[in-house]
């Protein structure tokens, strides 16, 4: 009788874990996008040397779970006591997607514009600031489903070239609807949670195996 109960309550142990493995390998990321970004700023309204650049993305790949990185802005170190003026200079930049969980996507790449207005001093001050116009056509297709990108911040400080290298990340979110599984499903438990079911199953079975030792020798 006391072998059985053992053994009922290290089977209930192990279906128990069971069910936890199960649930936790079925999470599933939202999805993996494969995007490139392309553009940077004019050359209209600046009052001396260009100081400004921007490094778009080259085959990037996001979980859209997390932000996303448009490119980046880079201000130039100017000499001590040169100084560049931005007078709503424009800026555009196109989001391409090339691929969502593995499914080629094929659609218009959204463009984002805006204007730079401040002044870059020597390589220790910047006062200019991006200011973002609203995305008119964020939605792109993905299969049967769509993303929308949503910048992070409608506005962003450029760091002078003292701070950080002058680089300042332009980061956007990617909500998705109707998307196609693939890629981004993440059915393999991860290695932690197999190690975690193996350890608390072989514990269960050795405090069952010693109750039953113990057991035995006072009977």
């Amino acid at each position: 009788m006391q072998t059985t109960r053992g053994w009922t309550g290290f089977r209930t142990a192990a279906i128990a874990l069971g069910l936890f493995v199960a649930g936790a390998s079925g999470a599933r990321a939202d999805g993996i996008l494969n995007y490139t970004t392309s553009g940077g700023p004019g050359t209209a309204n600046i009052n001396g040397a260009p100081a400004i650049s921007f490094v778009p993305v080259q085959n990037g790949s996001v979980d859209t779970a997390s932000n996303i990185s448009l490119g980046t802005f880079v201000v130039a170190a100017l000499p001590n006591g040169q100084s560049t003026t931005y007078n709503n200079t424009p800026f555009s930049l196109s989001l391409i997607p090339n691929a969502f969980n593995g499914t080629t996507v094929q659609d218009t790449p959204v463009q984002v514009t805006g204007y730079f207005n401040g002044t870059v001093t020597g390589a220790n001050q910047s006062s200019v600031k991006v200011t973002f116009n609203p995305v008119t056509t964020a939605a792109f297709s993905i299969g049967a489903g769509a993303g929308t990108l949503d910048l992070s911040n409608s506005q962003e400080l450029l760091v002078p070239n003292s701070v950080n290298g002058g680089q300042t990340t332009l980061q956007a979110q990617v909500a998705t609807t109707n998307a196609p599984s693939g890629g981004g499903d993440t059915s393999a438990p991860e290695p932690s949670t197999i190690a975690l079911f193996l350890s608390v199953l072989g514990g269960v079975g050795l405090r069952r195996m010693v109750q039953g030792r113990r057991q035995r020798a006072s009977a």
